[in-house]
């Protein structure tokens, strides 16, 4: 439970607050646990796919195919993590949540390191080309980016509620990729660790950066959520309204637009 100040009533909260910490309300759950599944479902299927070009690659098939397929890949691969990232923070708050959010995630970055040994290989990523040997998979493992170390890092710190320090590692991301597959993630993460501090206009600005860039990011509909949140505590209630109504009206597939329809008769 949140006071939004002093002319507010009490409201319950379902999603991410700027107390930083997931709430699950036990009516959200199943759900909640339905998108695990997918998520655990579409790991499976991208790690099938990235075996099948590997062996694509043993049996000498034409180079250029498999690049399409592997730029496909890619985008499967950023979506699903975005996902990843908000399922496992949401599972936070739930019981033994933490430890499945852990197995998730380390499912997909065994799929990322497979989908990497494939993008060294064929030329895409630089690292030691390794010739393939009959029947065994085509390049040794390769370092992870240092670019994803850096956001792991963020967002293991910001699950310590270490703000300050997340957020540093967040920017230093972005300074070095600012057109990356995570800078949307890395965007919504740095108005998380502002609106835990509750510096709510600081956090506006970083959730419009989503927002405004990546519209079609699965965490756009995250970003306008959370950016209602802070109008509203901020007491602007008129604008808090806007954007929730922009919400449901750009995203209403979305999981936060019931949400935001419980914030819209609170606001009234």
């Amino acid at each position: 439970m949140i006071r939004w100040g002093p002319k507010f009533a009490v409201v319950p909260l379902v999603l991410l607050l700027a107390a930083g910490c997931a709430v699950v309300e036990q009516d959200d759950f199943l759900a909640l646990q339905s998108h695990v599944i997918r998520n655990q479902r579409a790991i499976r299927s991208l790690q099938s796919k990235v075996d099948a070009i590997s062996q694509s690659l043993t049996a000498g098939q034409g180079r250029a195919g498999l690049l399409t397929q592997v730029q496909s890949l890619q985008q499967e691969v950023a979506r699903l993590r975005g996902q990843v990232d908000e399922n496992a923070h949401r599972l936070s708050s739930v019981p033994s949540g933490e430890a499945l959010a852990k197995q998730i995630s380390a499912s997909q970055d065994e799929m990322e390191k497979r989908l990497s040994r494939v993008e060294v290989y064929l030329g895409i990523k630089k690292g030691a080309r390794t010739p393939a040997r009959r029947g065994a998979p085509p390049a040794a493992a390769v370092k992870a980016p240092s670019g994803r170390n850096l956001y792991d890092l963020g967002y293991t710190l910001f699950k310590k509620r270490s703000y300050a320090a997340a957020r540093g590692r967040f920017q230093a991301y972005l300074k070095k990729y600012p057109r990356g597959k995570r800078a949307p993630n890395a965007h919504y993460w740095i108005g998380e660790t502002f609106a835990a501090q509750k510096r709510f206009e600081e956090a506006i600005l970083s959730y419009n950066q989503v927002i405004k860039r990546w519209p079609k990011s699965n965490k756009a509909p995250a970003a306008l959520y959370k950016q209602a949140l802070a109008f509203a505590w901020l007491g602007d209630k008129r604008t808090a309204r806007i954007v929730l109504t922009k919400l449901i009206k750009t995203y209403p597939g979305s999981g936060y637009v019931k949400a935001a329809r419980k914030q819209l008769k609170r606001l009234k």
